[in-house]
């Protein structure tokens, strides 16, 4: 059974790869979304909708900072699930 970090990693990754594109074996921890993965800022705050609208959590702009890596994103949704 996946834990709640294994679960966020798998959806991040269907996220990337489905909904933008990314092909599969680019999409490491250390993936810098706009200098490794070829995104956007616009690409960004999409995703972010995504998983808050999947997750109903709410992330703010003080943490967009922390989400420019694949890691990140993984990281804060995590911790917010788990908040809840």
């Amino acid at each position: 059974m996946e834990n709640t970090r294994e679960r966020v990693e798998h959806e991040v990754k269907d996220l990337l790869t489905e909904r933008f594109n990314v092909p599969e074996e680019r999409i490491t921890p250390e993936a810098h979304l706009f200098d490794d993965l070829g995104l956007d800022s616009v690409d960004l705050m999409s995703a972010v909708a995504v998983l808050e609208e999947r997750h109903d959590l709410s992330v703010s702009d003080e943490h967009l900072q922390d989400m420019l890596v694949v890691k990140g994103i993984v990281d804060r949704v995590t911790a917010l699930v788990e908040q809840r």
